[in-house]
């Protein structure tokens, strides 16, 4: 995988390098193949000349004197910017907050979108604001291979504005601390503390993990897909409200939710599907029974009946599951529609029902507002 640090940047630069520095040498090293930090304008402007010049960057220095295979068309400043299109130049009001917290969520949700990436994002340095959204983003968007941290230095070397990471050799460089004393940085420790972090994003809907929603709005809409499930399905109009999802589903699908639907509804057991050849005459007439009402006679439920004239069995049972598994995943997300999925019970002899609470199960008309007739 592509490894990818990310840092929040502004006044204290030290801590990119002290971060990069703490990475490479904690157990398991973590050397980035690509580096984006993000910060305002004065921070980006103090970046430049301390961190990235070319000659007496900091970033470059190290990189050199560690010999990283770090390219600098893999490192990137990435201003956070204003909504009209300026960079944002600190993070002071109200609108400048929403800001900087919709550019670094949007960073975030780029960089754990890609599937090949490994990404590890730093809570130091920049404003605390720009600290929380950056850790909230990754609780939104991160994966089981993401990683959290904030970095540690030794308390003397605290807030030194000369020091930028320990030296390789004793006496090698010398700064003055804030009392004017001279220090060895290879004397300094700066360690690495790794910070849990609650994982959401096998619930979240994938507008939202594919979207260009904003931070608030975000929000908004992690927090609606945690609330108590509602399934409401409107066989006339051939959709289902899932949560806060209006979702059109084909007939067979929608007969086949409808019928675990009423079976969950009236206190029926779980089922097991159709096997070896065997025809299920009572799954195929309780099935047909709300296929027709979607369809009508004249609608094709003729053929759908011929299909299982003789009974349900297993390829029908388990193809027609399948599909509706699938669409319920790519609209609602992996954990979000658990509640709506017809799924397997047990280890070798499975039955099948429907995962979510008779109390909140409701056949309707679902009006385009979202209202329930």
């Amino acid at each position: 995988m592509k490894r990818v640090l990310v840092c929040m940047t502004g006044l204290s630069p030290q801590v990119v390098t002290e971060t990069l520095y703490a990475l490479l040498f904690r157990k398991e090293p973590f050397c980035p193949d690509e580096i984006w930090l993000t910060t305002s304008i004065e921070g980006k402007e103090l970046a430049q000349k301390v961190l990235l010049d070319e000659v007496n960057g900091h970033l470059w220095r190290l990189v050199r004197e560690f010999s990283l295979p770090i390219a600098p068309s893999n490192v990137h400043l990435r201003p956070l910017m204003r909504r009209d299109g300026k960079i944002l130049p600190d993070i002071r009001t109200v609108e400048d907050n929403e800001d900087a917290a919709d550019g670094i969520l949007d960073l975030v949700r780029t960089l754990t979108g890609d599937p090949e990436t490994e990404v590890h994002v730093s809570l130091s340095g920049g404003r605390k604001t720009m600290s929380f959204y950056a850790g909230y983003a990754l609780s939104l968007f991160g994966r089981p291979q993401d990683r959290l941290s904030h970095v540690l230095v030794s308390p003397e070397f605290e807030f030194c504005p000369d020091f930028f990471y320990p030296s390789g050799k004793p006496g090698e460089l010398m700064i003055r601390n804030r009392s004017g004393e001279w220090m060895d940085t290879y004397d300094a420790r700066v360690t690495l503390a790794e910070i849990p972090f609650v994982h959401l994003r096998s619930s979240l809907p994938s507008d939202l993990l594919g979207g260009t929603v904003g931070f608030s709005e975000s929000v908004h809409l992690a927090q609606k897909a945690f609330q108590s499930p509602k399934l409401v399905i409107d066989l006339r109009q051939k959709r289902i409200w899932a949560g806060e999802k209006i979702i059109a589903l084909p007939p067979t699908q929608l007969a086949f939710l409808a019928w675990f639907s009423r079976r969950r509804l009236s206190g029926q057991p779980p089922i097991p599907c159709p096997k070896g050849g065997v025809r299920n005459k009572e799954y195929a007439r309780e099935y047909l029974h709300f296929y027709r009402e979607i369809v009508g006679e004249m609608g094709g439920a003729e053929r759908t009946l011929s299909n299982l004239g003789e009974g349900m069995e297993q390829e029908f049972f388990e193809q027609t599951a399948s599909k509706l598994h699938g669409k319920m995943i790519r609209i609602l997300g992996k954990g979000g529609s658990r509640p709506y999925r017809i799924e397997g019970i047990g280890t070798r002899y499975k039955t099948y029902a429907l995962n979510i609470s008779p109390e909140h199960i409701r056949f309707g008309a679902v009006l385009p507002n979202g209202e329930i007739s």
